[in-house]
């Protein structure tokens, strides 16, 4: 009766359109750096183009927010992935940097489009006692997506080319297109979440905590996904598929384990050891040249990563409402965009002047920060701070960590 429950058609299709569509993202980002970089862009430009996709994706958001409840979530959806279909074409005819960033620009929009809708679309049509669940199912479809995409993009880039990889990417999104045609609206807005101040929900100091790490966890990943392509190309005979793949599989894996784990150590414990192999894959990254160590790094950080940004979400919906979620979210995500589109222009400079390995040392700087901040910050006082961060949570202690706790009514 559980499975019959959680697991409809409209959440299984749902989550077959995710993988589809996630897929086609994946796939590309092992081959367009090096494409870019075949086709004349330095490490700078590299970041930057890279980073143009974040940008559209979080510029548009807001926009595509609003439209997903005035017009509907469905064509919203679709409408994202008819851009997915369209934008690996431009990739074969257009060979200028400048004109690509635009392109990157609006292949965000894409995703802006499709990844709101979606997920509005899997909240309104998981049953409200299994909505938890029916998102960590998921991300983990995510992960999957993001395991398989880039090793079938570097395949197929490396057999056949970049021009069929576009092809076939603008194929996939096609197939994408034709299992959306089969969702079904499930709307259950209400106006009174529009009524709530944003600002006045925002402004908690959990909250800000929580997107100035996810903001940080952003910088450093962009830096790591658009550059790791690169560097093993001039560094290590090992193809990047086989990185991502360990990666996304290393992630679904921790992901698979997560809640019992949490529910044993508590968030906070979790989150710190989670920084701490993120930290520590980075640093193998930076420092090794030997595939079995580069696989030990890829293992580490999907690790650290898979496992830390679950976690930090799980905090921030630990200090929301039904009324306040979606506003709360929107912010929340929307660091991690800003992070992403901050990385190629910032770490990409690095790269150029300083050397990608030296720009990976950089990454394991910051993520050292978002430790710190993690540790200090979240909590009032900072004595408090670290014993929800660092110790293990005790029955009727009032912190974060602690799941007895009444949520607090922001």
């Amino acid at each position: 009766m559980h499975n019959k429950k959680l697991f409809t058609n409209q959440l299984v299709i749902n989550w077959i359109t995710r993988v589809i569509f996630f897929i086609c993202l994946a796939a590309l980002l092992p081959t367009l750096p090096t494409y870019l970089n075949d086709i004349g862009g330095n490490n700078s430009q590299i970041g930057i183009v890279m980073s143009a996709f974040a940008v559209g994706v979080l510029s548009f958001r807001p926009l595509v927010g609003k439209q997903v409840d005035n017009v509907g979530r469905k064509g919203v959806l679709i409408f994202g992935v008819i851009i997915f279909i369209i934008s690996p074409i431009f990739y074969i005819y257009i060979h200028s940097i400048t004109i690509l960033l635009f392109v990157r620009v609006f292949h965000g929009l894409g995703l802006a489009a499709f990844g709101t809708a979606s997920i509005t679309l899997i909240t309104d049509a998981a049953p409200a006692d299994k909505r938890t669940e029916a998102i960590s199912y998921t991300s983990m479809v995510n992960t999957i997506a993001f395991a398989l995409g880039p090793l079938t993009g570097s395949y197929i880039g490396d057999k056949m080319g970049y021009n069929f990889l576009f092809i076939f990417v603008s194929g996939l999104a096609v197939v994408c297109l034709i299992f959306s045609l089969f969702l079904k609206e499930t709307k259950t807005h209400t106006e009174a979440e529009e009524k709530i101040n944003y600002f006045e929900v925002i402004k908690h100091r959990r909250i800000l905590i929580s997107t100035s790490l996810v903001i940080l966890i952003g910088l450093v990943h962009g830096g790591i996904m658009f550059y790791i392509p690169i560097f093993l190309k001039e560094n290590v005979a090992m193809n990047v598929g086989f990185f991502f793949t360990i990666y996304g599989t290393a992630a679904f894996l921790i992901r698979l384990v997560l809640s019992p784990i949490s529910k044993t150590l508590g968030r906070g414990l979790v989150l710190v050891l989670s920084l701490c192999l993120l930290i520590a894959g980075i640093l193998f990254l930076s420092t090794s040249s030997v595939i079995v160590l580069i696989i030990v790094a890829s293992i580490l950080y999907g690790i650290g990563f898979g496992s830390s940004q679950p976690t930090l979400t799980t905090l921030v919906a630990d200090n929301t409402t039904e009324k306040t979620r979606g506003k709360i979210f929107s912010f929340y995500y929307g660091g991690f965009d800003l992070g992403i589109s901050l990385s190629g222009i910032i770490l990409g400079t690095v790269a150029e002047i300083y050397g990608i390995r030296n720009m990976f040392f950089v990454c394991a700087v910051l993520a050292g920060c978002a430790l710190i901040i993690f540790t200090t910050l979240m909590e009032a006082p900072v004595l408090k701070s670290a014993k929800c961060a660092l110790l293990f949570p005790k029955p009727g202690t009032k912190c974060y960590t602690d799941e007895t706790q009444p949520k607090p009514s922001i």
